[in-house]
């Protein structure tokens, strides 16, 4: 499996621009199925999650009302936040490091790319943010401190929300790990070097003229 070489701040956050992201998902999807770069098709995500990055998929109610739309666990937990529509109450799941925990509102037929997005988002979490979510780093750089072993992802973050002119400000490290597995997801469904070469040939061929 391709494993992406990051630069990192002190405390694990991974720097990257838009552009290296969508390096890494290219070499990602090369090396999952390289003919999706040469022919533009939808990216099979639950296969990507679970037969390539080996993670188990799992379906659950994650909020009482589908805030939550996506869960990442990256330790063993008996701690999993989750939601019991028949008793009306929350309650707490298992669950082993690699668990992807989807929210069941997703499932719904006319959400499919809510689905894709949402598993896309986690995946982005997966692949740059492991190390982050499992464990931080002292500023002595000394001994590991027990970070989150969960991550929770809303709406807003997988869709996007209120946003400044269109463009959401980037200010916290959370909010710089929320823009990566989104733009991930984005550049898995829709790689950019088949994208540009779609649309190359489309501006060498009018359309018109091939009616």
């Amino acid at each position: 499996m391709y494993q992406p070489k990051l630069r990192k701040k002190r405390n694990g956050v991974p720097i990257m621009c838009n552009g290296e992201i969508d390096a890494h998902a290219e070499e990602f999807l090369k090396d999952y199925n390289p003919s999706v770069l040469k022919t533009p098709q939808p990216v099979n995500m639950e296969e990507f999650a679970e037969f390539y990055l080996d993670l188990t998929l799992d379906y659950t109610y994650l909020s009482h009302c589908g805030l939550i739309l996506g869960r990442m666990v990256f330790q063993e937990t008996e701690r999993v936040p989750i939601y019991l529509p028949e008793e009306k109450c929350a309650d707490y799941l298992y669950a082993k490091r690699g668990t992807m925990l989807i929210d069941h509102t997703v499932l719904e037929d006319w959400k499919e790319h809510r689905l894709r997005s949402t598993i896309g988002h986690e995946c982005g979490h997966w692949v740059f943010h492991s190390d982050f979510y499992a464990y931080a780093k002292s500023r002595n750089n000394q001994k590991k401190i027990v970070a989150s072993e969960i991550v929770g992802c809303k709406k807003a973050d997988i869709e996007g929300g209120l946003e400044i002119n269109g463009k959401k400000r980037l200010v916290t490290d959370i909010d710089w790990l929320e823009h990566h597995a989104k733009y991930f997801s984005a550049a898995i469904l829709m790689p950019k070097t088949p994208f540009i070469n779609a649309v190359t040939d489309l501006t060498v061929t009018p359309y018109m003229n091939q009616i």
